[in-house]
């Protein structure tokens, strides 16, 4: 018999997880030979059962904006995810023999929070049943929430709620901390693209209160952001000059 299974331990309980195409005679003999043979553990790099989760939510809500099936928007995103990194096709399932790696499922979360953001979608992801379930916005989400925020940056979005409509580019930190805007060279502060409504909350509640309510803060630029930004934000980084220093 070749089962792939995991088990974990929560809620004060061991939990052992089938596939779910698994007759429950097969699972019963499973059980059995659990209780009466030695285990050998054997440790295997996959993705985790949260991971696997979140993917198909992604695939899911994201595909419902596009015209999709989940299963469609999966296969759609992970041939373009494995030929821009030249690497072969993968199960997103933890059961499986082929099921990625925690890495390479870490770097697809990813790949398609940022793919939604490039072709302008305004993904929110419900997680949960009924009266549990909730939207979890993408900052909630991303593996990586600097590549989250350039990523919105750099398309004028919101990085609380999505919007492309009346975005500014926002100090996280204070100007004046640097003698005001004819100083801003990008490289001294931290930003964030917010809409007019998150900016206005931005203020009204500080920065700590802001922080906590939308997990989120300003990330700090490079000399090359910096120049792709000032043409995104034509009106900002007063003091930046272009040098041949660049990172």
């Amino acid at each position: 018999m070749n089962i792939s299974l995991e088990l974990i331990e929560e809620n004060g309980g061991l939990y052992l997880y089938v596939p779910s195409d698994k007759r429950f005679n097969d699972t019963k003999e499973l059980i059995n030979r659990i209780r009466n043979f030695d285990i050998t553990v054997v440790k295997v790099d996959r993705l985790s059962l949260d991971q696997m989760k979140k993917i198909w939510a992604l695939c899911r809500d994201y595909g419902e904006l596009r015209g999709y099936t989940k299963e469609e928007m999966r296969e759609a995103l992970e041939n373009e995810f494995c030929n821009s990194r030249d690497i072969e096709y993968f199960s997103i399932s933890p059961f499986k023999k082929d099921g990625c790696s925690m890495r390479i499922a870490t770097d697809f979360i990813q790949f398609i929070i940022e793919h939604a953001i490039k072709h302008e979608f305004n993904l929110i992801v419900y997680e949960g049943e009924g009266e549990n379930r909730k939207p979890r916005h993408l900052q909630e989400i991303a593996p990586d929430i600097r590549r989250y925020v350039i990523a919105c940056l750099l398309k004028k979005r919101c990085a609380v709620c999505g919007k492309l409509v009346d975005v500014d580019l926002h100090h996280w930190d204070s100007v004046a901390t640097i003698g005001g805007y004819k100083y801003d060279d990008g490289l001294q502060t931290r930003f964030l693209p917010l809409c007019r409504e998150h900016h206005s909350e931005f203020h009204a509640i500080g920065k700590q209160r802001f922080e906590k309510k939308w997990h989120i803060e300003g990330i700090m630029l490079s000399r090359n952001l910096v120049k792709k930004l000032k043409e995104v934000y034509p009106n900002h980084f007063q003091a930046f000059k272009e040098g041949t220093n660049e990172n």
